[in-house]
């Protein structure tokens, strides 16, 4: 067992005072909280303890504070430190994956489709791997235990890189939003052909949850118990997509395109579920999302069309997964962990960064479409 958990921000997370509270900042979410009265004095003085550089870990009142922010990715957690005694230890091993140069390559050994050319489809990816490892592991390391190392820092550590990339990527999403809305406008027939093209790919994943839930309840049973609630609040979640699906096009479902980023990116969780603990709850972090809006965006865009009805199928998955505050459930996982090796660390970032760049050229393959 380890001590409990202590944060620290992230260098990109800012708290600052309001008229009525505090808002907490960073380049990927915004949040506002009241303040009652009677307590602004002294979380004020918080704020400026933290403002100031003040030893954050040992300063109970900022970790009381700190803590009340624990469920949204705005902080590190910090290694905690082992109790004494024999310590168990989770190690996992994934060659094909620390053995390529960069993520081309990686999927090349692991693509199982003949009709997906790896070079070709994913030119726009680098030919090396580009997160630290070595930083990553350093953020997570066990001070009592030099080469020992705390998931659940390993996990806020890739958190932050993943979110950083995703906010640097996020114009691409942005302009593939920004078009089909312009498309609605100038040629709705068009439109709901790239919403259905769109919504295929949410249903391929939501299809295909269940083939790599359970592997990953056979491979990874320190997590399986978690694993198997989770799969039990996925269970049919494609037939509301495929519901708005069928208000947009009569295409046989056998007849559905679905991008090689999509496809690849359900290899890599199904090879994550059979390899690693760490590096599959980062994946599921990363299918996930990070916050809620209040409704679906692409439920938003389907409700102004002239088939209205469409957004009901993916509104009601949205809702379904925010009340069920699925962000969350990998936290669940990693907090099952007991400390964890280098390579493990290192095999749980590679896979996130892989998982990560595939998630992200979704939009950037649809675009294409327009």
């Amino acid at each position: 067992m380890i001590d409990e958990i202590t944060y620290i921000p992230y260098e990109q997370t800012v708290f600052s005072a309001t008229q009525t509270g505090i808002n907490v900042s960073s380049p990927w979410l915004s949040l506002d909280v009241d303040v009652e009265d009677t307590r602004k004095a002294v979380i004020m003085q918080v704020l400026d303890r933290i403002a100031s550089g003040a030893e954050l870990i040992s300063d109970g009142e900022i970790q009381e504070f700190l803590a009340f922010f624990a469920g949204y990715p705005v902080l590190h957690a910090t290694p905690r430190v082992l109790a004494p005694g024999r310590t168990i230890t989770y190690s996992s091993d994934a060659g094909e994956l620390l053995r390529s140069d960069g993520p081309r390559q990686f999927l090349e050994v692991l693509n199982p489709f003949p009709d997906i050319d790896i070079a070709d489809a994913f030119s726009y990816f680098p030919d090396t791997w580009e997160w630290d490892v070595d930083e990553i592991a350093s953020e997570s390391r066990i001070a009592a235990a030099e080469m020992l190392f705390d998931p659940i820092s390993a996990y806020t550590a890739i958190r932050a890189r993943r979110l950083q990339f995703q906010i640097e990527q996020s114009g691409i999403a942005h302009t593939l939003l920004r078009n089909i809305e312009a498309l609605r406008e100038r040629d709705e027939p068009r439109f709901f052909k790239i919403l259905a093209i769109l919504l295929s790919q949410q249903f391929y994943v939501t299809r295909e949850c269940g083939s790599c839930l359970g592997p990953a309840i056979e491979h990874l049973p320190l997590i399986s118990d978690q694993i198997r609630a989770y799969a039990d609040e996925e269970i049919h979640h494609d037939r509301l997509i495929l519901k708005s699906i069928r208000e947009l096009t009569d295409q046989p479902e056998a007849e559905f395109a679905f991008t090689p980023e999509i496809r690849l990116e359900i290899e890599v969780i199904k090879y994550a579920a059979k390899t690693c603990a760490l590096g599959f709850s980062a994946l599921v972090s990363i299918m996930e999302g990070t916050v809620y809006p209040d409704s679906d965006p692409v439920g938003d865009i389907l409700k102004k069309s002239s088939k209205p009805s469409a957004h009901i199928g993916v509104e009601a998955h949205f809702q379904i997964n925010k009340r069920g505050n699925h962000t969350a459930i990998p936290e669940t996982f990693v907090k099952k962990l007991p400390p964890v090796t280098e390579r493990t660390v290192a095999i749980a970032a590679r896979l996130a960064e892989v998982t990560i760049r595939l998630d992200s050229g979704l939009a950037r393959t649809v675009l294409k479409h327009l």
